[in-house]
């Protein structure tokens, strides 16, 4: 089959790895959110200091800066002081003389040299705010300087300062997306008398909304939601937007919103009605889609805007007033997984066309940008298009009935047939995702080289689904040179650039590569059974690319590393890897290393052998490191129950009598297991370089995340432990899920129950109660009702029975 394949060694691969290594994070020095609110803290709270933090962005004449010190009553001896400070060439070295200086003052006599001593122990705001306003460069100053800074360093600053410098902080972690130490800092902040409550409220949920969308950065923001309702402390029409913008929202964020703005009676204005129809048609919420869709009808008729058809014009003697507006284009959205519905509303919004223009319809060149181009308010939206085409499209993709053949027609016919609905790169995604659901890689790869030929240009959606189509359909090698090809034109340019043979990418006005488009990459990877590829995509991902991994990449390396350990055991060179640690070679560059390891259309031999040791136990390394590391206090998390034998013990010949033994002499209550002791890893011990700062504070673990945690314990043999990382959930407040605590059962069962006679000897030597009946009645303890039944386990069973089946991961 004919298929596009970029000339993979059109340029040195030494060259572009010696350009990616340069490559940094967009410095958050000067950062318009950092400048917009000091700005706005100067005019609120009226204080000079501002100011002189804004004067001290780079080091001026002494007396150049000495009216701003006057202004705000600081003596110019404390400036001397704390000068270096301010003006030192990186965070680490700011912190260092912070340190020092906090040093001699503990040298100083306890006479009058009292106020020197006392000036030197406590950081001034304004120095404080001068470093995050100015020194939080990288990565690396956020997830070690900053939190020095503001845990341990700020401590003397008081309700006047310490808002101000939370908020600052929130916006430096979003910048980065480390979101693990923001429940922290919202804790501090609302345990807080706050001198301006509606001004430093707004700011910090403003200061949240920088985060990706997650369930946790939304459930800081209705905490702190919450915490503004209690108060009566009101949410600024500013900040309602901030907190709607599609980066951030989630449904149960827009619908806490939606209460809200009608519980205060505030007046929605156009930009939060077309928000509140964009988010929850997004979702497919049908009913609230419709509510906002006749809530702009109303906005319009008032307004004297061009006003859009209702939500029920297919509907038998429904209201056929108005016209094909941007908000139709949503409201098709809301009917996702409802074809006919969406095609019945599209052939409806045709019909009306037709009827209020009679003449032929004219050629319209389609647009070959995103919806959000669209003047959503404008009335230039002049009748049907591409863009409600592709939105109907998107029902058809869903539908598990249509069959891929159909979908490719659909595709087809629209674009050979109206040059009025020209498909966008919206549409090519929507086609060749809903191909790549349904498994035809083949057909997928000949529409991706329809996009690729076209005059169409290419955005990060579509990047996306690219490397997706061309690793599913065999060419894994082709997508990472793709991936590479973006982040080459992303470091070098922001205009539009050619990528080989000549195909544009629009400009990178935004970073192309974010973690999303690796994440789908290493899935990709995963369904083609290549996780020895996924391995070291995670040790070079900042590298490579400059972004950090979140709970989804962790999740995805659990389960590579589940597939490779599966694997190995396949094969008998693979079980002697295991046996023996046998070392990997691996090259100095890592593109050169991941391409080599992509050449080849199938696995190498051994793929669970990784930094030299075998992969599950390094990544079950990596997340201890981020538990212990993030959170100190889980080292005193004790496990609720033990185990009674390991899972290998069943194989000896001697299994019952030691069994017999056991029940016989120690209470298995008891016994205490090496391997479910909490071990203390502060960083990553496989790793050749430890980094100083804190692991992995991109990563907050979630229920999925634990979930895979727990299979792959059980899977290589540490189902021991547990009890433990269920003990960790409770502590992190993590609602587990039923599935989640099913399997847990069926692997600890295996680990924690005898045969039916020793098993009630034991019971009756541990006052009725096993070890596995122990975690039971503590999980019930933990959630309740939603405590797995007996069909939940039966579920379990079978699933950890298709876990171990040697077909596991191979489609």
């Amino acid at each position: 089959m004919q298929y596009l394949v970029f000339s993979l060694y059109r340029r040195s691969w030494q060259s572009t790895f010696t350009r990616l290594c340069q490559r940094t994070y967009s410095s958050l020095s000067g950062s318009k959110h950092l400048v917009n609110f000091a700005k706005q803290a100067s005019l609120v709270t009226k204080d000079p200091v501002w100011d002189l933090v804004s004067l001290l962005k780079r080091e001026r004449q002494d007396e150049q800066i000495h009216g701003a010190l006057e202004s705000c009553n600081i003596s110019f001896l404390d400036y001397v002081l704390w000068k270096h400070v301010v003006h030192s060439p990186n965070l680490n070295t700011a912190l260092s003389a912070i340190e020092q200086n906090q040093g001699l003052a503990v040298q100083l006599p306890a006479d009058g040299s009292a106020n020197v001593r006392q000036q030197r122990l406590r950081l001034p705001a304004w120095v404080a705010f001068s470093l995050l306003c100015h020194k939080v460069r990288t990565a690396q100053d956020a997830q070690d300087g900053l939190l020095r800074l503001i845990f341990e360093h700020s401590w003397s600053l008081g309700s006047k300062d310490r808002p101000a410098l939370l908020i600052l902080s929130t916006h430096a972690l979003a910048h980065f997306d480390l979101l693990t130490p923001m429940r922290e800092i919202v804790e501090q902040f609302l345990a807080r008398m706050i001198q301006f409550p509606t001004f430093h409220f707004n700011s910090l949920l403003r200061g949240l909304s920088g985060f990706t969308r997650s369930e946790e950065a939304a459930n800081l923001a209705v905490s702190v939601l919450e915490a503004m309702s209690a108060r009566e402390v009101p949410l600024w029409l500013e900040t309602y937007r901030s907190l709607m913008r599609d980066r951030f929202v989630t449904l149960q964020l827009t619908k806490v919103l939606h209460t809200k703005m009608a519980h205060e009676g505030v007046v929605p204005t156009a930009e939060h009605l077309e928000a509140f129809l964009r988010i929850f048609s997004k979702y497919g919420a049908i009913q609230d889609s419709e509510e906002y869709l006749r809530a702009i009808r109303r906005y319009c008729i008032e307004h004297s805007l061009t006003v859009p058809h209702g939500p029920d014009v297919h509907l038998r003697g429904a209201d056929l007033s108005g016209t094909t507006h941007p908000a139709n284009t949503l409201y098709i959205r809301s009917l996702r997984h409802d074809r006919a519905s969406a095609f019945h509303y599209l052939h409806k919004l045709l019909q009306l066309d037709a009827a209020h223009n009679p003449g032929p319809v004219t050629s319209v060149s389609g647009p070959s940008f995103r919806h959000a181009s669209t003047k959503f308010w404008s009335g230039t939206k002049t009748g049907v298009d591409i863009f409600d085409w592709t939105t109907a499209l998107i029902s058809a993709a869903n539908d598990k009935r249509t069959s891929a053949s159909t979908l490719i027609a659909l595709f087809q016919r629209a674009r050979e047939r109206t040059k009025q609905f020209r498909p966008t790169v919206v549409t090519y995604t929507v086609v060749l995702r809903g191909l790549l659901f349904r498994g035809a890689f083949d057909e997928a790869l000949r529409i991706w080289n329809l996009l690729i030929d076209s005059d169409i240009l290419l955005d990060r959606k579509a990047l996306t689904v690219g490397v997706q189509v061309l690793t599913r359909a065999g060419h894994p090698q082709d997508a990472f040179y793709l991936l590479n090809s973006f982040m080459d034109a992303q470091r070098t340019s922001s205009h539009p650039v050619s990528l080989p043979n000549d195909k544009r990418i629009t400009p990178a006005t935004h970073h192309w590569i974010n973690i999303i488009v690796i994440n789908e990459f290493m899935v990709s990877l995963l369904r083609i059974r290549r996780p020895d590829v996924i391995f070291q995509l995670w040790d070079h991902l900042e590298q490579l690319y400059s972004v950090l991994p979140n709970e989804v990449t962790l999740n995805i390396l659990l389960k590579a590393a589940m597939l490779a350990t599966k694997m190995d055991n396949e094969s008998v060179r693979g079980t002697f890897a295991h046996l023996f640690h046998m070392p990997t070679v691996e090259s100095s560059s890592p593109i050169d290393l991941i391409m080599e390891q992509l050449q080849s259309a199938h696995p190498p031999p051994v793929v669970g052998i990784w930094r030299a040791h075998r992969a599950s136990d390094v990544v079950r390394d990596i997340f201890r490191t981020m538990i212990y590391g993030n959170w100190k206090r889980l080292l005193d998390v004790k496990p609720p129950a033990s185990v009674v034998h390991s899972k290998d013990a069943e194989a000896t010949p001697l299994y019952p009598l030691m069994e017999l033994a056991k029940s016989i002499a120690v209470p298995f209550s008891t016994r205490k297991d090496r391997d479910a002791q909490p071990k203390i890893i502060t960083a990553d011990v496989h790793s050749p370089g430890k980094k100083p700062y804190h692991p992995y504070l991109s990563i907050v673990p979630t229920d999925l995340t634990f979930s895979a945690y727990i299979q792959l314990l059980g899977l290589t043999a540490r189902a021991s432990e547990i009890s433990l990382a269920l003990a960790w959930m409770r502590a992190l407040q993590i609602k587990p899920s039923r599935k989640t605590l099913s399997i847990a059962l069926v692997f600890w069962a295996e680990v924690s129950l005898r045969g039916p006679l020793f098993e009630e000897w034991a019971e009756r030597r541990n006052k009725g109660e096993s070890e596995y009946g122990r975690l039971v009645r503590w999980m019930t303890e933990w959630v309740g009702e939603e405590a797995p039944t007996e069909w939940d386990i039966q579920k379990a069973l079978r699933a950890v029975a298709k876990m171990r089946d040697n077909s596991f991961g191979s489609s």
